[in-house]
């Protein structure tokens, strides 16, 4: 057998090519800028409505359990739930102060 007979093609690299990678990483920060997104748009509906039986912070929480359940029964090639990154360090330090400290 030659040399050439034993070459490894991309597609057989079991971690996925960089390009998926990078692909899946866009839609991941895609999707949550538009929950982001998403949740402002229906905090500012329920305030000029003046529907206040639903805080923007559970409106915002729903958002993220409907999206959050589809990921979890999807099965597509490159699954959603790997797009989601959740670390604990940006957590703590950056989202969790305001929620404490929100005036009420």
């Amino acid at each position: 057998m030659a040399m050439a007979d034993m070459q490894i093609s991309p597609t057989d690299d079991p971690r996925g090519s960089p390009g998926k990678e990078q692909q899946a990483a866009g839609v991941g920060i895609l999707l949550q800028i538009m929950m982001l997104v998403l949740s402002f748009v229906l905090g500012h509906v329920l305030r000029r409505h003046k529907f206040y039986y639903l805080p923007e912070a559970s409106a915002s929480l729903l958002i993220g359990l409907i999206v959050g359940a589809l990921a979890n029964i999807s099965n597509t090639e490159t699954n959603i739930r790997t797009w989601f990154n959740f670390h604990e360090e940006f957590f703590f330090l950056f989202l969790l102060p305001p929620i404490i400290l929100y005036p009420h």
